[in-house]
């Protein structure tokens, strides 16, 4: 069976109506009286019926007030449903995130220990060795080991790899261009916008139009005592690794 809905006005209206009829018939009794109940009777009557209308409209009052009320919190609870969901959301985005940064640390920590492993079996009087594996390690083409020398400052070359026979890699001083600034500051430097000639002028590595530079510092209680110049196909992880490396290599006395 269907239901008949009514608005909160409709339903005050009704409501109204219903009291109305019921006043009227309780007057329209009194013609069935024997004798004239009188104007008291009739002021009875009247006030019951206000008082009848006025329970009526405080009852739809309040429960207009309490639907209402009802709506508004219900709004309020949704609202605080699609906040909550959006922090949960936000939380669920940040957990991820220092998930994958943990499982990368992790992934990291392996990988560097794999590189110190094959760079610890190289011999310390193997130079040559040791830039080959670090070129096999890291995808490079060509790599010059600068140590420094006397007089105070100046870093000459000590063993080469992936160069012709007859390349030419002049020492520098600490100061002077990339090189030099990069054992002044100390830290691991990629290089990837360079002019055509600053090979034929400063490396002798050779010419590649496609080409990463790393200049890796060799550091001994905070003193530059090296330098790696490493020439790759592509970039990779060892500027990143390079400080760890580095140390491994100085303590093991293959640096």
């Amino acid at each position: 069976m269907s239901r008949i809905k009514f608005s909160h006005h409709a339903f005050q209206k009704y409501l109204f109506f219903l009291g109305g009829i019921a006043f009227g018939l309780s007057l329209l009794k009194n013609i069935f009286l024997e004798q004239n109940p009188g104007t008291i009777f009739y002021l009875v009557e009247f006030l019951s019926f206000i008082f009848f209308l006025a329970a009526f409209y405080v009852s739809d009052k309040n429960n207009q007030q309490l639907r209402a009320l009802n709506e508004r919190q219900k709004d309020e609870f949704e609202e605080d449903r699609k906040r909550m969901s959006r922090k949960i959301d936000n939380l669920e985005e940040i957990v991820s995130a220092f998930e994958e940064k943990e499982n990368e640390a992790a992934r990291f920590a392996t990988y560097q220990e794999k590189i110190l492993q094959q760079l610890s079996r190289v011999g310390g009087d193997d130079k040559h060795q040791l830039l080959y594996t670090l070129g096999e390690l890291f995808h490079g083409m060509a790599a010059v080991l600068y140590k420094k020398g006397e007089p105070k400052g100046i870093f000459n070359v000590e063993a080469t790899y992936g160069l012709t026979e007859d390349a030419l890699v002049a020492g520098f001083a600490a100061g002077d261009g990339l090189h030099g600034q990069t054992v002044t500051d100390g830290k691991a430097t990629l290089v990837e916008e360079i002019p055509e000639n600053y090979f034929e002028v400063e490396t002798g590595l050779g010419k590649s139009e496609n080409y990463f530079l790393y200049l890796l510092p060799v550091m001994q209680e905070g003193d530059c005592i090296g330098l790696v110049e490493l020439l790759t196909f592509r970039k990779s992880e060892i500027k990143e690794l390079w400080p760890k490396v580095m140390k491994k290599l100085v303590e093991q006395e293959i640096l």
